[in-house]
């Protein structure tokens, strides 16, 4: 037993030496350090906690409209139904390039999420209803379609600033309308976006019984779905076990996501699957990263590893 400490405190000096070793090197490597997104987790070894909420951006959906500003309608809004749909679009778009100190004044949504929403917002979605009701017959699917788009962006730009109530109920709604007018593929993102930012609230059984909803609604072409069901289910499982490998191969699979922003979380989430399945192969993989944090840890995983089996033996 005796040799066994030895063996033991030998390999814990050798695994604190190389971690300062590490961090000596990291600061003068010429390889930049890792950005770790909000998503990424830790490692395979410990169950990684969820992401702070993400940071509000403008849209990128790569949409021209989404991004200039749009042009005032020639009608004004009393001129029909077209002429409302036409102004609740132009509200809709300005509100969702507007910062939040810009916005304006804000008021209950007293017939929807009874929460706190822009005026414009508002306008925007009561001119939208109304002129889809309005609508021709054989317009009316094509304009619900529209309708339900605009309440994604809408719900997109108040989750980004964390008013959670009033954009879950848009997302919700979005769904809703979109599956009434057989858009599935818009119904299922709205659910999708929705359980990733129930997942950065930290309402993770909600989260999951959204994305759930949303791969029933469409599973084949709903990416972010796949992509943020992985991660919860990684999260859960344990060190080493089927449920982890499971939970890894379907956010590697889950393929490229709607936004660059997705893309570039899930493929730091890929690389972290790629280095602690190397590094338990061997302690030599633990060097091939700049996160002292995880070298550590893998250091310590082998020292552990190779102490248990000397006990044993």
């Amino acid at each position: 037993m005796g040799v066994q400490m030895k063996l033991f405190s030998c390999l814990l000096v050798c695994v604190v030496s190389a971690v300062f070793a590490t961090s000596d090197a990291s600061s003068s490597a010429s390889v930049p350090a890792r950005h770790h997104d909000s998503s990424a987790s830790k490692s395979a070894a410990s169950t990684p906690d969820p992401a702070p909420a993400p940071v509000a951006k403008k849209p990128a959906s790569g949409n021209p409209d989404d991004t200039a500003p749009p042009d005032l309608p020639e009608l004004a809004e009393t001129d029909g139904w077209e002429a409302r749909f036409a102004w609740g679009l132009y509200h809709s778009k300005v509100v969702c390039l507007a910062a939040e100190q810009a916005v304006g004044s804000w008021a209950r949504d007293r017939q929807g999420s009874k929460a706190g929403v822009p005026k414009v917002m508002l306008r925007a979605e009561e001119l939208l209803a109304q002129a889809c009701d309005e609508a021709p017959r054989e317009q009316q699917r094509a304009k619900m379609a529209e309708r339900a788009l605009r309440l994604y962006y809408h719900a997109k730009w108040l989750a980004e600033r964390n008013h959670a109530t009033a954009a879950e109920w848009r997302y919700r709604e979005a769904s809703r309308i979109a599956r009434q007018t057989r858009r599935n593929v818009l119904a299922s993102h709205a659910l999708g976006r929705l359980g990733y930012f129930l997942m950065h609230w930290r309402r993770i059984d909600e989260a999951k019984e959204v994305l759930q909803e949303s791969l029933k609604v469409s599973s084949k072409s709903n990416p972010l779905a796949h992509y943020v069901l992985g991660l919860l289910r990684r999260q859960e499982a344990g060190p080493g076990s089927a449920q982890l490998r499971e939970a890894e191969e379907m956010i590697i699979r889950a393929g490229e996501q709607p936004s660059a922003d997705l893309e570039a979380e899930r493929q730091q989430v890929i690389q972290a699957i790629e280095y602690w399945r190397k590094a338990e192969t061997s302690p030599s993989h633990c060097m091939a990263t700049s996160d002292v944090a995880h070298v550590a840890v893998c250091l310590v995983g082998h020292v552990f590893s190779h102490v248990h089996e000397a006990l044993r033996g």
